[in-house]
């Protein structure tokens, strides 16, 4: 399968709430798979075949079950939070964008740097290459919600926007000299191809969620 990296829009009124009430968070996400969220249509599913209809049905129940266990174990969270539950769910339907396993390489491209070394900004210029560095996979604060590979992340409406700028800023002609410093030179046609339609849905996504006025959440699966 591999790791995957995704991103999702929210509003920074929620995400004030999540700060405060975390397990929420397990709400937002579970949206995605209520029986009118978008997230079906990306996929052709067979209800008359059994796996299908086995993940579907499974699926569309995590949201009453995590419903009832946050009133079990979160009763006082759960009603003060309770007139917020339509917002969340509703903002959690709205489409992640997953750009699947190549944000190790993107990342590079973006920063000069390797994804293992923490960067301690969103937005800088890497020292050795003078190019720009724009922490778009990695960057933002965290919360206190853990995902399959560390604590979820999340930047603020304004930067957001600051990123947007920084990432419709970034040339093809750097995007090309970060794929020579990786040494892919010699495949550069495939390799640009393919992570450049990468970077277009990453910057149109931000772009998105920047006119939208909206913060977001960033994290690997």
């Amino acid at each position: 399968m591999g790791i995957e990296a995704e991103f999702q829009q929210v509003s920074s009124y929620l995400l004030d709430k999540f700060k405060i009430y975390p397990d929420f968070i397990d709400l937002f996400f579970d949206a995605q798979y209520l029986p009118d969220s978008p997230f079906w249509q990306q996929f052709n599913l067979d209800l008359n075949d059994s796996e299908d209809a086995e993940w579907f049905n499974e699926a569309i129940n995590y949201v009453p079950e995590t419903l009832e266990k946050l009133k079990i174990e979160k009763l006082e969270d759960f009603n003060n939070l309770e007139s917020d539950i339509p917002l969340i769910l509703t903002e959690g339907k709205n489409l992640t964008l997953d750009i699947g396993k190549r944000w190790r390489i993107l990342h590079f491209i973006l920063t000069g740097t390797d994804y293992s070394i923490p960067l301690p900004f969103l937005i800088s210029r890497n020292e050795e290459d003078r190019l720009p560095s724009i922490n778009a996979i990695f960057g933002g604060k965290t919360i206190d919600y853990e995902t399959d590979y560390g604590l979820l992340r999340y930047l603020t409406v304004d930067e957001v926007k600051q990123v947007t700028q920084a990432l419709s800023n970034f040339s093809c002609n750097q995007f090309h000299q970060r794929l020579i410093l990786k040494g892919l030179v010699n495949e550069f046609d495939l390799i640009f191809n393919i992570l450049y339609d990468v970077y277009q849905q990453l910057l149109n996504y931000y772009q998105n969620t920047a006119i939208r006025q909206n913060a977001m959440f960033l994290y690997l699966c």
